[in-house]
Order: C-alpha cells, then sequence, then structure tokens
C-alpha cells in the first residue's frame, strides 16, 4: 500500500509527480497567453505597446453603441458639461420644430397652381384672382345682414358680408352654434350681434385688447354682456404654425398669445365653428394656407373673411407674379377644401401688390359657406 501510495493517485496508476503537472499546466498556459497576445495586437500608428487598459477598453468597445455620440460632437469632458447641455436643448429644439412642421403641414399640402399664361404675367395672374374673389358661386335666397338677428331676403344695398340662413346651413336647435371672432379693428361689431342673436357661443379673439383674457384658453375668459350678448373675449390672435416647443426662460411667461385655429379649438373643447369672421390683417394667406394643409376648414361650417392684395402678406416672398400664382394657389385650396363663394365685398383702396390697378381694389371681403360640412 505504502507502494502504491507513493506512485499513483488513490492507486489509480498515475505517478503523484505527473497528477501534480496536470493540475499547473493549465493555469501555466493561460498566463502565457494573456502575456503574448498583448503585444501581438498591432498598435495605432505613431503609438507604441498597447496599454492593458486601453486593450481592455478596445475589447468593449468592439459592440456597437446602442446611442452613439454623432461625429465631431463635444464630449462630456470636465469643463463641457453645460456646454453639452445647451447644445442637447438645441438639438431637441431643432427636432421639435421638425416635429411641429410635420404636423402643421397635415395630411395634405397645398397645391400650386399652373400659370394663368404661358409666361409669368402680372395682369393674366391678377385677372383670375379678380374673376375667382367676385363671382359668387353659391346662391342663398335666406340670409343673414350685418347687423340682423332674423333671416330675411338679400338686401337692397349691397351689404359687407353675408350668412346663409337655410336649415342646411344653420345648426339643429339642439345643437348650440359656436362663433370665432378675429378682429383687431372693431370691425366685427354686426358679426358679434349677428351670431349672439342665434344664440351662439360667441368667442372674439384680439391680441391688443387689455380686457380680454391672456395665456392659456382653458384658464381664464372674460364675458361681456352688452347689447351683443355675451362675449366671450380672449387676448388671443391666429397663427398659421403650431407654437415653437422650447422652454420658457422668462419667468411669468404664461404661453404664446398666438395659437393655430386647430388648438384654439382643441383649448376650447369646440369640434365644430358654425361661423367665424376673420380680419387677419395681411396675416390671411399663411393661415388659409394651415386652414388647408390641415384639414382644419372641415370643422368650419361659414366664414367671413377680408383678403387684402395692397402687399404680399406676413411671410409671402417672391416676385409679383409668384405672390399673385400663390394667392390664386390658396383660393383654389379653399374651394377643394369645400368652400364655396356666396358673397364678395370691394374695399377701400386701388393697388395690389404696390401698383395702382384700375377696377381693383386693395381687399375684398369674402362670404363662404361649407358645402362638405
Amino acid at each position: 500500500m505504502r507502494a502504491c501510495a507513493r506512485w499513483c493517485w488513490g492507486c489509480g496508476g498515475l505517478p503523484l509527480r505527473s497528477g501534480i503537472l496536470l493540475i499547473l499546466i493549465p493555469p501555466f498556459i493561460l498566463a502565457l497567453q494573456l502575456m503574448v497576445v498583448g503585444p501581438l495586437l498591432p498598435a495605432a500608428p505613431g503609438e507604441g505597446v498597447v496599454d492593458p487598459q486601453e486593450f481592455a477598453f478596445s475589447v468593449i468597445s468592439i459592440e456597437p453603441e446602442r446611442n452613439p455620440r454623432p461625429r465631431g460632437s463635444p464630449s462630456l469632458r470636465p469643463g463641457l458639461q453645460e456646454e453639452d447641455a445647451e447644445r442637447k436643448e438645441g438639438e431637441q429644439a431643432y427636432e421639435d420644430e421638425n416635429e411641429m412642421h410635420s404636423r402643421q403641414t397635415g395630411p395634405r399640402k397645398l397645391a400650386l397652381q399652373a400659370w394663368a399664361s404661358d409666361e409669368p404675367s402680372f395682369t393674366a395672374e391678377l385677372n383670375r384672382i379678380i374673376t375667382f374673389i367676385t363671382r359668387p358661386q353659391l346662391s342663398c335666397p335666406i340670409v343673414l345682414s350685418p347687423g340682423e338677428t332674423k333671416a330675411s331676403q338679400p338686401p337692397a344695398d349691397p351689404p359687407r358680408w353675408l350668412l346663409c340662413a337655410e336649415d342646411w346651413l344653420l345648426p339643429a336647435a339642439d345643437t348650440p352654434c359656436v362663433a370665432y371672432s378675429f378682429s383687431m379693428d372693431g370691425g366685427d361689431a354686426d358679426f358679434l350681434k349677428t351670431v349672439s342673436g342665434l344664440g351662439c357661443e360667441v368667442h372674439s379673439f384680439d391680441p391688443s385688447n387689455s380686457n380680454a383674457s391672456g395665456g392659456h384658453l382653458g384658464n381664464s375668459l372674460v364675458s361681456n354682456h352688452d347689447d351683443r350678448g355675451v362675449v366671450h373675449r380672449h387676448k388671443m390672435w391666429l397663427e398659421w404654425r403650431a407654437p415653437k416647443r422650447r422652454k420658457q426662460k422668462t419667468r411669468g411667461n404664461r404661453g404664446s398669445v398666438s395659437q393655430t385655429l386647430a388648438d384654439i379649438m382643441a383649448a376650447l373643447g369646440h369640434h365644430t365653428v358654425h361661423f367665424l369672421y376673420a380680419d387677419l390683417l395681411s396675416a390671411e394667406w399663411r393661415v388659409f394656407q394651415n386652414w388647408i394643409e390641415s384639414e382644419t376648414l372641415q370643422s368650419v361650417h361659414h366664414i367671413v373673411a377680408t383678403v387684402h392684395l395692397q402687399w404680399a402678406g406676413f411671410e409671402v416672398g417672391g416676385t409679383n407674379e409668384e405672390v399673385l400664382r400663390y394667392w390664386f394657389s390658396v383660393l383654389q385650396g379653399l374651394q377643394a377644401s369645400g368652400l364655396q363663394l356666396v358673397h364678395s365685398s370691394a374695399g377701400e383702396g386701388g393697388s395690389v401688390l404696390k401698383q395702382t390697378v384700375e377696377h381693383v381694389h386693395s381687399s375684398y371681403t369674402l362670404s363662404w359657406a361649407n358645402t362638405r360640412r
């Protein structure tokens, strides 16, 4: 037994020294591999032997990053955390603005119409616009004229605007009507009286009215009880773009005083606006474009709006011919959305894009009825 214990493991027949070697060889080989592999890795140009820590990092970095940092962007090394945070905030604002743009254009885009003639022509472009806005497309035997609260026959004197009062347009008795008015010159007084007489819920929007409510629409309303009935007044205006969603650093800022029509309706909880009055002081072209592209017009039954021709309008550029072509495209977009011209009334002035034109006025008040409501 001593001889067996001396020369074997449990008398298995293997020498004792051989068993010890079998235990020591694997760790030795592993250590040798770790010592050899590092130097065999190619060093970066101009560098010496790779540091073990760098080698370990290079092995980990083989896996693709889930959110890689854009090439050329600053790292978060000490002293640049604030700068990088501002950069990220700017990128987020840019992304929000792109998302906002995709939302504001809606499911469709304004279709730019072909030129009126073979070559861009100021006269040809203007003529088709004037023809379009001075020829009513829909006849209303029963109408409401400015200041009237009861339906009647069309008045003898040409009114400034008309509202169709047929049963197919007026809301049902069990459904209260909603009316919006956007005006800064008090020219909507007769409109407010008329729609108030119909029993509508009336909202007036004027950013210059210091007595009106401001900030968020859902938080406060100022209601005036006068000869025009109950009018909820807001210090708010129409915007053709969705508001930017950037963080406001100014204390006490209660929000933008400009909102899109869709956002205003959502804030007030209205799915339909039965009567809408708008004198937007040359901002109407871009606002109309927003209504067309966002398909907001599907929720508006009747519109009275003034279009201004004396200059291109807010955020509208190009040559005179290009501006006229854009205007006509907007008018065609309104018609394609279901609006039919009921009445047209010429305003004062005789200039178009700062050019005097005979038998043409600088503004027109147009009344539309939505036949696709």
